[in-house]
């Protein structure tokens, strides 16, 4: 009977939550766009690396590309606190998505901040000679 039930639920059902594939990625490219000024960069950076911007700091933790059945994603964990904020709400820690860069992202005045892509090697070795 147990196995009629796993039969079933495997088959019948397209659960592609299941069949995820998660790889762990060396670094991150994030896109921050200076909105006072309209200027967008690209800041590649390894793991656990602080990047210092005018008015805040930034620490990627973790990188991950995650591939489904259907559809593949991109997600990075992120630190963001702001210089001279004295209120621990200003300050971000959780989990951006590349696809849906609006659902979760820092509060920044000055910056918006988005995921451009995880790299799976790592970024301090990236240049060949």
């Amino acid at each position: 009977f147990f196995f009629l039930i796993i039969f079933f639920f495997f088959f019948f059902f397209n659960f592609s939550i299941i069949f995820l594939k998660e790889v762990e990625c060396q670094g991150a490219i994030l896109r921050i766009l200076n909105k006072t000024t309209n200027e967008k960069s690209f800041v590649t950076v390894p793991l656990s690396r602080t990047i210092e911007l005018h008015n805040s700091i930034l620490i990627v933790h973790r990188c991950l590309k995650i591939e489904g059945k259907r559809k593949n994603d991109e997600v990075a964990l992120l630190t963001h606190k702001l210089i001279g904020a004295n209120d621990k709400q200003k300050n971000f820690f959780g989990w951006i998505f590349k696809s849906s860069q609006y659902i979760n992202s820092p509060n920044n005045p000055v910056y918006d901040i988005k995921l451009n892509e995880c790299l799976i090697e790592d970024t301090i070795f990236l240049k060949k000679n």
